[in-house]
This record gives structure tokens, sequence and C-alpha cells, in this order.
């Protein structure tokens, strides 16, 4: 059977914020309305820290557990696992975002929260938008033809 969209508890856009010289840094209630108020930040690829709900990190971490020992395993642990924080928003609807993974990924005011269907992100705002202008009208189009099932 066919996986049903629901746009209900998919994340999506690209949401503008600042974040202090403290690290804090304000999390659109959107993606809190679909995650919760608490979840966990880790470092991800291309330099940018990943979101995950609660569930949806301990169906990671399951999958990462039942993988063969070898490369591929050991990077997910480094990289997810290691530098994975759990968070939670204050009153306000801020987080604090800890140095270590600020440094990972660049931050330091200009900050980008995305949706990422089931996660979001949280990029630098130069890093994102160098990223996202880097990919081709080619491999746009390459993505999208792979769309047609």
């Amino acid at each position: 059977m066919a996986e049903i969209f629901d746009p209900a508890v998919m994340m999506s856009g690209e949401l503008p914020y600042t974040i202090d010289t403290k690290g804090r840094m304000s999390f659109p209630q959107r993606f809190r309305d679909i995650i919760g108020d608490k979840f966990i930040l880790t470092r991800g690829a291309d330099r940018r820290l990943t979101v995950y709900s609660e569930p949806k990190w301990s169906e990671l971490m399951k999958k990462i557990s039942a993988m063969r020992d070898g490369r591929e395993k050991e990077v997910l642990k480094q990289i997810y696992i290691k530098g994975a924080i759990p968070v939670e928003c204050d009153k306000m609807g801020r987080i604090l975002v800890p140095q270590a993974l600020r440094e990972y990924a660049g931050l330091i005011k200009d900050v980008y929260v995305v949706g990422a269907m089931d996660t979001a992100e949280i990029w630098d705002k130069g890093v994102y938008e160098s990223f996202t202008q880097s990919i081709s009208q080619d491999e746009l189009y390459a993505a999208l033809g792979a769309l047609e099932v």
C-alpha cells in the first residue's frame, strides 16, 4: 500500500531568524506544532543542523543500530549520534543551540530554519544561500524527472 502524504505532519518553508551571541534563537511555531517543544538537534550534512522529533530520532537510532558494522555506521555514529543533544523551547519559543553545534554549522547571526518534510534544518544564511544556488538547472530537472513514477 502506498504511503499517504499528510501535509499536517510535514514541514516546509525557509524562515529567516537570528541567533544571539549566547546561542539562543526562536524556533518556528508551525514546526513546533508538528514536532513538539522538545526535540533532538544534531549535526547534518553540508554544515547544517538537523532537527528530529523524539519519535523520528528513536526510529533513526533503531535503523543505525540495525546496520552492519562498517564505515557507514561509524560515520553516522560520529556525525549524528555523538553530536546529538535534546533541546526544549522556552516559554518564548526559543532554543539554545550549543556552542559545538554552532561552530559546526558556522552559526553566528543570520540563519534559516528550513522545513525538510519530516525534519527541520538550521543553516547559516550564507551557507544555505550558497548551497541552494549551487544546484544547477540540470540537477533540478533530473530531480523533477525522478518524480515520474
